[in-house]
């Protein structure tokens, strides 16, 4: 009996195979598809085919028989029932292994760019459906009930999936998500969120092999509804067992995106995820944060306060500030702006007042707007920014504000083709266009730094105009302005200022003398410069070869090392965060804590 149902597998297979070799020559040479190559048209035709091969493969379980009245024939055999479908099953079990290991080499040799569907979702299809197809093969006798049985099964597998996640996110108190299958299907999904899908939905496609299996062992040649009472008769049970064991993967497996930490000045660890809200660490103690919004990482962080630019889940837009206080572990929203607007990604602060550039959602720049927020009365200042010096520009950012003959200003810089133009905005709403710079300007000591595309040029306020005092040679194109950027602006001398450009490995940094203009070259440095106050800097240099990450202080010129950690970079999903208070790695689910200046790890016992 297996040799016969190997001939007969073996003729499907050659019918198949025959079908898709030819039909892509056919479609180019009578040029239905004109202008295409053999295998541009072929992939994809094979990539379809296979989902209708792994369905015939599984509901033509007994069709032969039944086409040729064989089933009483079939049944008088000397081989008990799980022989015989072992018989038929194990040479279609063998011809689809065939095609999918073709399939993968065919894709990993040039299909994929050509595939219809990329391999994890396919190969789920295909495997699905012809487990459900074989399962379903003894249900009816006619091809069609049979196949709309199939894909009406595969649909549900799928609603039982979603609403397997459904449970679990509310069981762990997840405010919201909703699991959307296009990602799952084009690609976009995470690689942990595609592999607990397939996980579940393993154990959501037993009920049907196991409900064939145990209703086959007494399968004859009454109705075909006797045999299909028997089988759900299995089935519902399995089902809603299977169903409660995907529960338990779901609720201990799924992790709706990642963690992120922020670890402030006073070494009180900011968690923060977009589904289960915020907490504050402060050694033994866990502060849970009232409010749906997350901390994924500070806009501005002031002292006790810290603020972020919150996304508002129901309209999708950026349109709100929440402060943060970290010590009584409250938080409010400061500012909210129209629904129709966004936030851009600096806020920055003077006295108590926080600044930002905000605009409308949609990509025009019709109406940009200077929001000023009073911290103490929450009252807003909106000031309208000419929309025809922002055309093709990036976000507007707010660089310094300043006073002159006591007036206040704002200096707003836009990218536009790779020059910053830029704008100052007085109190009255004036606008005064100041030109453009070839590189990001920056506003230092009350002067104004621009580029050209061979000097750095300083230039100074006089008779309330901005005039060039110093042009400085910068043949070698360093950016100045890292090391001194502050998200707020109330003002603070510094003696020197630094700059980068890019180097083969990793930036090459040189130092602007504030007070004799002059530009000096760093030594020979290794990772890149961090700034977190005036006189402390660090530079952080990531080894992906011997997986580790090493800190550097840099003090009177030269680099020390501080520190070296083991981490693992090959994993993307594995983070390390520099911040004001210290430096936090994430390891998986594991955590570690090192605090500045001498990084020494802090341990919080509920983390």
């Amino acid at each position: 009996m297996l040799k016969k149902e190997i001939s007969d597998v073996l003729k499907q297979i050659a019918f198949f195979t025959a079908a898709v070799l030819l039909l892509p020559a056919v479609l180019i040479i009578s040029k239905i598809i004109p202008d295409q190559s053999y295998f541009s048209v072929f992939f994809p035709l094979f990539q379809f085919g296979l989902i209708f091969w792994a369905f015939f493969m599984g509901s033509s379980l007994f069709s032969l028989e039944r086409g040729q009245r064989g089933m009483e024939y079939l049944l008088s055999l000397p081989y008990s029932r799980l022989q015989l479908i072992g018989f038929k099953i194990l040479p279609r079990i063998i011809a689809v292994m065939i095609f999918f290991v073709a399939f993968w080499i065919l894709y990993n040799s040039g299909g994929e760019d050509l595939a219809a569907l990329p391999s994890v979702p396919f190969t789920f299809t295909y495997f699905s459906l012809f487990l459900i197809s074989l399962s379903l093969s003894a249900n009816s006798q006619n091809f069609l009930v049979l196949f709309v049985s199939s894909l009406f099964s595969l649909f549900i597998c799928f609603e039982l999936l979603s609403l397997v996640i459904f449970i679990a996110i509310r069981i762990k108190r997840i405010p919201y998500y909703r699991l959307n299958y296009r990602y799952f299907f084009t690609g976009g999904m995470d690689p942990y969120l595609t592999g607990f899908i397939l996980l579940a939905a393993i154990v959501l496609l037993l009920p049907f092999l196991v409900s064939f299996v145990l209703s086959f062992k007494k399968f004859d040649i009454r109705p075909a509804k006797v045999y299909n009472k028997r089988y759900f008769k299995f089935f519902t049970p399995i089902l809603t067992f299977c169903f409660i064991i995907s529960v338990v993967f779901a609720y201990q497996g799924i992790d709706i995106g990642y963690k992120q930490y922020y670890l402030n000045r006073d070494l009180k660890l900011i968690e923060s995820h977009l589904y289960s809200g915020t907490k504050v660490y402060e050694h033994n103690q866990v502060h849970k944060i009232k409010g749906d919004f997350d901390f994924s990482w500070p806009s501005l962080v002031d002292n006790e306060y810290v603020y972020q630019i919150a996304h508002n889940k129901t309209t999708r837009s950026y349109n709100k500030i929440i402060r943060l206080n970290t010590s009584d572990y409250t938080a409010e929203v400061l500012y909210e702006g129209p629904s129709e607007r966004n936030i851009a990604w600096r806020l920055q602060k003077y006295d108590q007042t926080i600044a930002f550039v905000e605009r409308k959602r949609k990509k025009d720049f019709h109406d940009i707007q200077l929001v000023l927020v009073d911290e103490a009365s929450k009252e807003v200042t909106r000031i309208p920014l000419e929309y025809k010096l922002l055309e093709k520009s990036y976000y507007p950012i707010i660089i310094w504000t300043d006073k002159t003959e006591g007036k206040r200003f704002w200096l707003i810089s836009t990218e536009k083709n790779w020059k910053n133009q830029i704008l100052r905005t007085w109190e009255d709403g004036r606008i005064e266009n100041l030109g453009e710079s070839q590189k990001a300007p920056c506003y230092v000591n009350h002067m104004l730094i621009t580029y050209t595309e061979e000097d750095v040029i300083i230039s100074m306020q006089k008779e309330g105009r901005f005039k060039t005092i110093q042009k400085i040679p910068n043949s070698q194109g360093f950016r100045f302005g890292t090391g001194y950027w502050r998200a707020d602006l109330n003002d603070i001398t510094l003696k020197e200022i630094f700059g980068w450009k890019r180097g083969p490995k990793h930036p090459i940094y040189a130092k602007l003398n504030l007070e004799s203009f002059e530009i000096e070259e760093i030594g020979d440095t290794k990772g890149h410069l961090h700034y977190f106050s005036l006189d402390e800097y660090y530079f952080i240099e990531i080894d992906h070869v011997a997986s580790e990450v090493k800190v550097y202080e840099y003090k009177e010129g030269k680099q020390n090392l501080l520190k070296t950690f083991s981490f693992d970079t090959t994993d993307k999903r594995n983070r390390f965060r520099p911040c004001k208070g210290g430096i936090v790695f994430r390891e998986g689910k594991k955590v570690r804590v090192y605090a500045f200046p001498d990084l020494k790890e802090i341990k919080f016992k509920k983390l």
